[in-house]
């Protein structure tokens, strides 16, 4: 087995993000999320856009009954000038554990799973309670379904030792 290790940690500043927010079982998240994707494309640009960035938000989860709550956005200035029904998410400053991941989409699945069940417990750090999520910049392509996506895992700061 492999071991996980993030390509970098960073402070990330807060954020507005706005798109498209859905619940999706487990079972059927990986069929579903693409097709919300696809609504996002319908979407965008949204009012007060910064830049062309993308973020698949991890919004919450509950392994119990196996669902996630995710969010396809793009980032805005403020939520006050969106529509109704447009998904929306503030993300505080955080200090994140930054992964990337390399290839078709179809492995950030597994990737997500590794940093949870591998990675994080035996990192020594904890979870800062804040939303995970996807990074996709010009590195990504869209149309290929492939590329270099960064995972953001928001984590507490260790103190000196």
């Amino acid at each position: 087995m492999n071991r996980i290790e993030p390509a970098r940690y960073a402070d990330g500043r807060a954020m507005h993000v706005a798109g498209v927010r859905r619940t999706h079982t487990f079972a059927e998240a990986a069929r579903a999320i693409p097709d919300q994707w696809q609504a996002l494309t319908r979407l965008i640009p949204l009012p007060g856009q910064i830049g062309a960035t993308t973020y698949g938000v991890i919004c919450s989860g509950d392994p119990e009954a196996e669902t996630v709550e995710y969010l396809c956005g793009v980032e805005v200035e403020n939520l006050a000038a969106l529509a109704p029904g447009i998904g929306r998410v503030r993300i505080p400053a955080a200090h994140y554990a930054v992964f990337e991941h390399h290839g078709p989409i179809a492995g950030l699945g597994p990737l997500w799973d590794a940093i949870f069940g591998q990675w994080l417990p035996r990192s020594g750090h904890r979870s800062a309670h804040s939303p995970d999520f996807e990074r996709y910049d010009e590195r990504f392509d869209p149309a290929a379904g492939a590329g270099v996506v960064e995972l953001w895992v928001p984590i507490e700061r260790r103190e000196p030792t």
